[in-house]
């Protein structure tokens, strides 16, 4: 039970990482790394993968099947367990549609009222907490467990096995840990996870003074699996593009924020190889993955999905609607009918390439942002500064506005006052540390986040000409 107690203490353990010497640094890095690849890595992952690869034989009906099986379940787990859901109707369940008499939890629900959606079924020892910000910039706390843990990456191992990628296959990870210090000037920006045969390199020390040792690291480890979130791979790619160098990759997989078609052109270019794209959530409630024909599928052992227009209708294929999900996996804190801002459409023309009957979805936008110009050249992606949101319960929305080449205003709407402007200073305070001495950073209060056109609302606002 390693994982809830780091998870739970990761602000306190982080000051203590971040004093250590980077050969120390890598010690503890593989020392969480062991007990994660005993978790990732378990009999009990294996022992779903083979199921999970026996069913993409299925057809449309079986799938149907699976999936009305799997709702019965999680209605009766819920009902039984969960107290937001004691006042649901009790309906009897007897085809899908019969889903769409519960009513739809939007997110701010949840996020008024997240501790009556435990299960009571999970130990509170046993629960995994982990933050997430969705689209709006305001943090939900997720509970989990280490079952569902290796029951994710068992999915992602399929996609892998898709990908010709072998379990434990060497990979380079570019995601949201800060794995060295904020001031570090030096290489190494990067950390070893032995046991798991990855490296975890830093997404907040990018910048054309660190290009060639980022670069030059990569092409030592040329032909590895490259990992990351795409806006953070974009920068890189952009690094190796400017430069003339291309890193020959083995594969490169992205997930955490929408992958546009620019975006992925020159990733695959600069790293000569080809992405496979997965959209999911730290809720655990769904998963789109794309398969090695280029078609992004809907995972229907993961959790069911209605893409519903504004009045909660279903849409017809190829017409956009808010995607609203109900999640097999996630036993400690089931969502049902859970609308979580994202919108996409179903695809239709004809099954896959692939010859899988999975359904054909596309996940249309997320989350809209700019990148973050620091006058010292360094370069922070919307994943970079998200991190500093994961625990921002009081904020219904906190942007980033860059008005001045100096200058980054925090710029939040509170849900209530009780403990608002203090949560506000303390992202502030991280967001200061993270810029260091060459930007201001200062804070503001708004009764509105800035909308673009279409409603999206950015993390970054970039109001600097570049």
């Amino acid at each position: 039970m390693l994982e809830p107690f780091v998870r739970g203490n990761l602000a306190h353990l982080q000051g203590l990482y971040d004093r250590f010497p980077p050969p120390a640094r890598n010690l503890l890095t593989s020392a969480r790394g062991w007990f994660l690849m005993r978790i990732r890595y378990s009999p009990r992952t294996f022992t779903l993968l083979r199921s999970l690869r026996r069913d993409e034989s299925w057809n449309a009906d079986q799938i149907a099947f699976f999936q009305f099986c799997a709702l019965r379940q999680t209605l009766e787990h819920a009902f039984r367990t969960v107290p937001y859901y004691g006042s649901y109707p009790r309906a009897e369940f007897r085809r899908i549609e019969d889903l769409r008499q519960l009513p739809i939890l939007d997110r701010e629900t949840v996020l008024q009222n997240q501790e009556c959606f435990l299960s009571r079924s999970t130990e509170p020892h046993q629960r995994i907490r982990a933050g997430t910000t969705g689209t709006t910039g305001a943090s939900l706390s997720v509970a989990y467990t280490e079952q569902l843990v290796s029951e994710n990456w068992a999915f992602l191992l399929r996609q892998w096995a898709w990908a010709g990628v072998e379990p434990r296959h060497p990979r380079i990870t570019l995601q949201g840990s800060r794995i060295v210090p904020a001031d570090r000037a030096e290489p190494p920006y990067w950390t070893y996870n032995v046991p798991e045969r990855q490296i975890l390199m830093s997404i907040f020390h990018l910048s054309e003074t660190t290009a060639p040792d980022y670069l030059n690291f990569l092409l030592r480890h040329d032909g590895e699996v490259l990992e990351g979130f795409p806006s953070v791979l974009g920068i890189l790619a952009d690094f190796a593009l400017d430069r003339g160098t291309r890193v020959p990759m083995h594969v490169v997989f992205t997930s955490g924020e929408p992958l546009y078609p620019a975006t992925r052109a020159k990733i695959e270019e600069a790293f000569q190889t080809r992405i496979f794209d997965t959209y999911g959530m730290t809720e655990y409630c769904g998963l789109i993955q794309e398969c090695e024909h280029g078609q992004t599928h809907l995972v229907p052992e993961y959790g069911f999905l209605e893409i519903l227009d504004e009045r909660g209708e279903p849409v017809a294929p190829g017409e956009e609607g808010y995607f609203v999900w109900t999640g097999f996996l996630n036993q400690a804190m089931p969502l049902i009918r859970y609308r979580i801002g994202d919108r996409g459409r179903w695809q239709g023309g004809g099954p896959c390439s692939c010859g899988r009957a999975f359904p054909l979805v596309v996940a249309t936008i997320t989350r809209e942002s700019d990148t973050l110009h620091c006058p010292d050249g360094r370069l922070f992606s919307p994943r970079a500064l998200n991190q500093l949101l994961k625990r921002s319960a009081p904020l219904r929305f906190c942007q980033f506005v860059h008005d001045r080449p100096d200058r980054v205003i925090v710029r939040a709407v509170v849900r209530g006052q009780e403990h608002a402007d203090s949560e506000v200073m303390h992202i502030r305070a991280g967001l200061q540390r993270l810029l260091g001495s060459s930007m201001q950073v200062v804070a503001e209060l708004a009764t509105a986040p800035i909308a673009r056109p279409g409603g999206k609302i950015p993390l970054i606002v970039n109001q600097v000409r570049q």
